[in-house]
């Protein structure tokens, strides 16, 4: 199992020396992977509800700073050495495909082929709007910006049309550097998400929300990539918010990652508890010293 966890980003814990300390800390520490998720704006009142707390509430004041992600990994790529650098998620329909394969190919390429692309549909309708994209249908959009970023990043001239998207004779450079292509790890459970895994993505990257019927969901996915021609073998399940790391009880975490383990999750990635992410290279390093060899063996 790798293992991954999540940049401080929102808030004084986001301050520039503070980030690449964390981020300097994981990756010497031993870590797999380094996540950001993604908003571009918050609302003064929230109005949509935030699927994955019990309140729908994101739990932090819309007056925080709070970095933009693919900035951020790009500021990570000079300053790491060997961790991935991952979305977790990336609203990828509420971003222009075209512009947004180029910055996240030129992350790949700054990192030494080091970038993930961990991608959702979103949920917050109006934060679609005020970016002027269009909430409804969206699952489809994310059909097309899917396949109009892999032609992006692999076609040496695209030639796409789409009901939403249009690329005919364009070509983008740099591509990524990763042999295989950057990996797209789609998360959210609903069913279309789950077939658009099998047919366009590397993997599934759950939640614990998706624990109860995590096997079930997962052959529809593996169903769907069988359908399009793809070897389902080849998925991977990955999970955010795998655990939260808290000074001298790391133990907690480890064990509910070794169950994790028993469960064939490839990649889980774990968050700092909010109260330490000022001071979190002494957590950082507790776990990794006491835990991660046998996590990762």
């Amino acid at each position: 199992m790798e293992i991954g966890i999540h940049i401080p980003q929102v808030g004084p814990p986001a301050a520039t020396d503070n980030v690449a300390a964390f981020a300097r800390t994981a990756d010497e520490a031993g870590y797999d992977g380094i996540w950001v998720f993604d908003h571009v704006v918050l609302q003064k009142d929230q109005q949509s509800r935030y699927p994955y707390s019990p309140d729908g509430k994101l739990g932090f004041p819309p007056t925080m700073d709070f970095l933009e992600p693919l900035t951020l990994l790009a500021f990570l790529a000079g300053i790491t050495k060997r961790v991935k650098l991952g979305t977790s998620v990336l609203v990828l329909p509420m971003r222009q495909p075209v512009l947004h394969a180029k910055i996240m190919a030129t992350i790949d390429v700054l990192s030494g082929g080091r970038f993930v692309l961990g991608a959702g549909v979103g949920w917050w309708k109006e934060e679609f709007e005020v970016l002027s994209v269009p909430f409804e249908r969206r699952g489809k959009r994310m059909d097309e910006c899917l396949q109009l970023i892999r032609a992006l990043w692999t076609d040496e001239w695209v030639d796409f049309k789409g009901e939403f998207y249009e690329a005919v004779d364009w070509t983008s450079n740099p591509k990524p550097v990763q042999k295989d292509g950057i990996p797209i790890w789609l998360g959210g459970g609903s069913k279309g998400q789950l077939r658009r895994i099998g047919q366009y993505a590397n993997g599934w990257l759950a939640t614990p929300l998706s624990m109860p019927t995590l096997d079930s969901d997962f052959e529809i996915a593996k169903q769907a990539a069988i359908d399009a021609g793809r070897d389902p073998d080849n998925l991977k399940i990955a999970i955010e918010g795998a655990g939260v790391l808290i000074p001298n009880e790391t133990g907690r975490a480890a064990e509910s990652l070794a169950n994790l383990k028993e469960k064939g999750i490839s990649h889980a990635i774990l968050g700092v508890d909010p109260r330490h992410m000022r001071d979190a290279g002494a957590v950082i390093e507790e776990f990794a010293s006491k835990h991660i060899a046998e996590l990762q063996s």
